[in-house]
């Protein structure tokens, strides 16, 4: 088998995002906890040319969001588009390669792959290497999928194309934090496979009790700095 000239020096990382500003608003707004942030590095591992040298590295990252997913393109194998966004590709301060990635020249691919069945309920979220990627000694330069299962935890239904992404999972947004299961990997098998890890926002009832608990201790302190 042909060995990978790319790995990934650190394991992508996939934290649910809230933002500040929808964080200060929590106490008010529902968290929205669709919104997936995914980031990682690509290190190059052996030479192509000029413009690849070994131990060259990108950064990268992308955000999901199933609010923003336009309906179901495809029967039984539910198919969405316009869910990945802000993806972003870095050029390492160290680099000796010449490539760099320049803003507007990648593109990213559809969300995809829901299988039907409470055995099998699965969303993959897909970013591939669009124009302006180019391949590394013949392999894809660029290309993730993060799949999350939710068997035993909700049954998705795919009646048909133009289904919306809340009527094919049966809830909106979709809280992946809830999955059973979750994998990362490259899609092309000479690749390392890392491991997806997933950071879970606090609900805003927590902040909610927290902030609650704060009040009386600074109440006590009051009452207990009054008597004394």
């Amino acid at each position: 088998m042909k060995r990978s000239t790319v790995s990934f020096a650190r394991l992508p990382r996939v934290v649910l995002s809230l933002g500040a500003a929808a964080l200060l608003s929590s106490l008010s707004v529902p968290a929205h906890s669709a919104i997936i942030t995914v980031g990682g590095l690509i290190t190059v591992t052996a030479d192509d040319g000029a413009s690849f040298k070994t131990g060259d590295t990108f950064s990268y990252s992308f955000t999901f969001d199933d609010q923003t997913v336009d309906t179901a393109t495809e029967t039984f194998n539910a198919r969405f588009n316009a869910g990945v966004s802000a993806f972003s590709l870095t050029r390492g301060g160290a680099n000796v390669g010449t490539w760099d990635p320049a803003a507007g020249t990648f593109a990213v691919a559809p969300v995809g792959n829901f299988i039907a069945g409470a055995n099998s309920d699965s969303v993959t979220i897909q970013a591939t290497g669009g124009s302006g990627f180019p391949a590394i000694n013949g392999q894809p330069f660029f290309d993730v999928g993060l799949t999350f299962g939710f068997s035993g935890v909700r049954d998705f239904v795919d009646t048909g194309s133009g289904q919306t992404f809340a009527q094919v999972v049966g809830v909106s947004p979709l809280d992946f934090a809830t999955a059973s299961s979750k994998f990362a990997e490259i899609r092309n098998t000479n690749f390392d496979s890392p491991v997806l890890t997933m950071t879970v926002v606090p609900e805003p009832s927590t902040y909610c009790m927290a902030l609650a608990g704060m009040a009386c201790g600074g109440y006590s302190m009051l009452r207990r700095r009054k008597r004394a």
